[in-house]
């Protein structure tokens, strides 16, 4: 397998490679179903999966979840896979059409990418950072349904890290009353939400 060919199968669904407790994958995951796109998730640990990768494209810095395999296209990383699964296949995709609205949306997970996520491997001692950005997507989230007021792809990557911190820190949210509603509407509006995230209650 090259970097960006594989054997899969014509007609098979693409094959998206996940790591447990990867806010990475889970993104992908959320993507391919709320735009109703088949995919077989497959789940592996982080060693067997370098290990695989390692034979294969011998370059370090790509040793990374989540990968996806679609007929010969093979390639991996969040950024590259959500951006191939938010265009592949017919569903409309997750991209706003205003300029202001898209500028918001990459703020919002510019926010997450420079305020939360970094400090998610020690939820407990960085909880005064984590809680400034989360109050500030509270505020966002004053009578609204979505974070930059239509569906996009901050909605996919806010919900992806704080299902993390859900499962891992139970009443982290218990306070912020807007995100919670938000969450609970992703919840509804991502078909099979449950079932194509259950490795994260694993």
């Amino acid at each position: 397998m090259g970097l960006f060919s594989s054997k899969t199968k014509v007609n098979e669904p693409p094959k998206l490679t996940c790591c447990p407790n990867d806010a990475e994958s889970y993104k992908c995951i959320l993507l391919a179903s709320y735009r109703g796109l088949p995919v077989e998730i497959v789940w592996e640990d982080t060693s067997a999966h370098e290990d695989k990768l390692s034979e294969s494209l011998r370059m370090s810095n790509l040793h990374r979840f989540p990968c996806i395999d679609d007929g010969e296209f093979t390639n991996c990383g969040s950024a590259a896979v959500l951006t191939y699964l938010n265009i592949r296949g017919g569903a409309p995709s997750v991209h706003p059409r205003k300029a202001r609205v898209l500028a918001m949306q990459q703020y919002w997970i510019q926010v997450l990418n420079t305020r939360v996520e970094p400090f998610l491997n020690d939820v407990t001692k960085n909880s005064k950072i984590i809680a400034k950005a989360l109050h500030l997507l509270n505020e966002n989230l004053e009578d609204k349904r979505h974070i930059v007021g239509e569906f996009s792809l901050a909605d996919i990557h806010w919900a992806a890290v704080l299902l993390m911190l859900e499962k891992d820190h139970i009443n982290i949210l218990s306070s912020y009353k807007n995100i919670n509603q938000w969450l609970a509407g992703i919840k509804v509006e991502i078909p099979g939400y449950d079932t194509s995230l259950k490795e994260v209650a694993a």
